[in-house]
Formats: structure tokens, sequence, C-alpha cells
């Protein structure tokens, strides 16, 4: 059975301007860019989950690392329409750290958060 080190929570809001048809249209096309883009990243089992005007997405990645954080983001950043925006939410299996990043019309933020250890036994496996 494959490792995962990586769970991903994505959350999309549509702009309010959208009709529905044209909502029910973006949804669509985020679903396949974003599906293809987490595939070309070793996601897998990879979940959609629409709600009124939001999409959320939620997979597992094998690796835990910014360089394929980066990767997700630029790709998801530069092809998703400027009437949707996005939020990406990495969290590492072990939760010795947090990725969170936010794009919106072609620009991406990033923040990252190193979670202490709950005491002396998680610090040393930290340092393993």
């Amino acid at each position: 059975m494959p490792h995962f080190a990586t769970e991903l929570f994505a959350h999309f809001v549509y702009s309010p301007e959208l009709s529905y048809h044209d909502l029910l249209e973006r949804e669509e096309e985020l679903k396949l860019l974003v599906q293809a883009t987490l595939v070309s990243n070793d996601a897998e089992f990879i979940h959609f989950e629409a709600m009124g005007d939001t999409l959320h997405a939620q997979c597992m990645l094998t690796a835990y690392g910014e360089d394929v954080f980066h990767s997700i983001c630029e790709a998801l950043a530069a092809q998703v329409p400027a009437d949707v925006e996005g939020r990406l939410f990495f969290v590492s299996k072990e939760l010795y750290h947090v990725h969170l990043y936010t794009f919106f019309n072609g620009k991406w933020q990033e923040a990252c958060m190193q979670l202490p250890a709950a005491g002396p036994y998680g610090e040393g496996l930290r340092n393993s």
C-alpha cells in the first residue's frame, strides 16, 4: 500500500456575477483542470464536492514539499479564470507543517507554519 505524506484541501469560490448556467459550466471546466493538474503531480483519491457558489476538492499526495506545492499552485493560478479564486491547504501527515496558498487573477501567495511538537516524543521523531 502506498504511503501518502500529504493531504490537500482545496476551496474555489466563483464570482457572484456568474449566472447559474455559467457557474455550472465553469465548475465542470474547473474540475477537469484541477483533476489534470493534481494527477500530473501524483495525486490520488481526488474527491470534489460542489456547495453553492464554491467547489471543494480533497486528495492525497505521496510527496510533501514546496516544489510540488508550487508546481500545483503555479499551474492552477495561471489557468483558473479571473472569475474564480482559490485556496490550497497542504497538511503533512505527521502534522509538523502546513502550507496555505491563495490565488486569484493569475497571482498566488503562500504561507507556511511549522507546528510545535506536543512534547518530547514528537520532537524526537521530527529530528530523525
